[in-house]
């Protein structure tokens, strides 16, 4: 007899085990549907208007998993007034961890505001971490193979992305901090464009950037530029680059906004090859043919080391300044 209950109390503690952790897994599955009826029913109390073909809860045993299908949403006038059709969206989460989710997108995605554009990619995905309070304070995505195709409306300036990153956190600073990088980057043959591709030409092969917004909360709170730049909110530059044609650039710098709301700082950039960039600059009208030579003979004067030449630049009062030589503008 107890050899016999050797043998049985275990298999009869895993069964109870399993038992308790299928009644968790189903209450728990009730839970997060209730959870996601009632954030629709709150989007819907201000405004959004939210339809979808199929919502259900799956994954046992090993997550929770939300299948959305067919979701349509429009957004309010107050929230810009865009309407997005998305043809599956599944969200993941871990049985002991409701605070991270992972959000993919399936198909494409139809988006009508100013424009309409047919979005589509071979991979999207979306990372959530929120705190305590519900707060989202980690956002990270990844997209591959990234096709915008414009169906109505003026075109957007880039229509294929080979891959994209995105990674943001609220630091315990007050302080936003946000890398973006972005791989095979193709302009589309647009007006606005003309500009940058009659310079560089249409393929960049890496663009990446890593900044900092300061007093955070005060941007966040009412989406009021101005009153960030009043409570001494600046764009912290850590790491910038750009391999795009003859624009080999890296650089950081300060940024806020003057009283004008134009941008107002410092940016230090390293230029691989100063003499093509300026030609390409003058070329495509970006900057008047007059500041080329300029341009290179602060180069020539500037020091020099492995990854080119150091050059510091001015922006205020909507212009770009090398010295006391205004070199370009600021776009709009």
């Amino acid at each position: 007899m107890r050899a016999h209950l050797k043998f049985i109390l275990p298999i009869a503690g895993i069964f109870a085990l399993l038992v308790l952790y299928t009644a968790y897994w189903f209450f728990a599955a009730g839970k997060v549907n209730e959870a996601v009826l009632d954030w629709i029913e709150e989007k819907e109390s201000v405004g959004y208007q939210i339809a979808y073909s199929e919502l259900e809860v799956r994954g046992f045993p090993y997550r929770f998993q939300i299948e959305i299908a067919g979701a349509d949403i429009t957004a309010p006038r107050s929230d810009g007034g865009w309407n997005a059709t998305l043809e599956h969206v599944q969200a993941n989460a871990l049985p002991y961890d409701f605070s991270h989710w992972i959000v993919s997108f399936a198909g494409p995605m139809h988006v009508r505001s100013d424009r309409e554009l047919m979005l589509n990619a071979q991979d999207a995905r979306v990372s959530l971490r929120t705190n305590e309070y519900g707060e989202t304070v980690r956002v990270g995505a990844e997209l591959t193979a990234l096709s915008i195709e414009t169906l109505a409306g003026d075109p957007v300036n880039v229509e294929y992305v080979e891959s994209f990153v995105l990674g943001g956190a609220v630091e315990d600073t007050d302080s936003l901090r946000v890398r973006v990088e972005a791989n095979g980057v193709r302009a589309s043959d647009t007006e606005a464009s003309q500009d940058l591709t009659r310079a560089f030409g249409t393929t960049g092969d890496q663009v990446r950037l890593d900044f900092e917004v300061t007093e955070w909360a005060a941007l966040a709170r009412d989406g009021d530029a101005g009153q960030w730049s009043r409570a001494g909110g600046q764009l912290q530059i850590h790491d910038a680059l750009l391999d795009w044609g003859p624009a080999q650039l890296a650089g950081e710098g300060e940024l806020s906004l003057d009283d004008e709301a134009q941008p107002d700082g410092r940016l230090s950039m390293r230029i691989a090859d100063p003499d093509s960039l300026a030609l390409a600059l003058v070329n495509a009208d970006l900057i008047p043919e007059e500041n080329e030579e300029a341009l290179r003979l602060a180069a020539m004067m500037a020091p020099r080391g492995p990854e080119g030449v150091s050059l510091g630049f001015r922006l205020r009062d909507g212009g770009i300044y090398l010295g006391p030589i205004r070199i370009g503008r600021v776009a709009e």
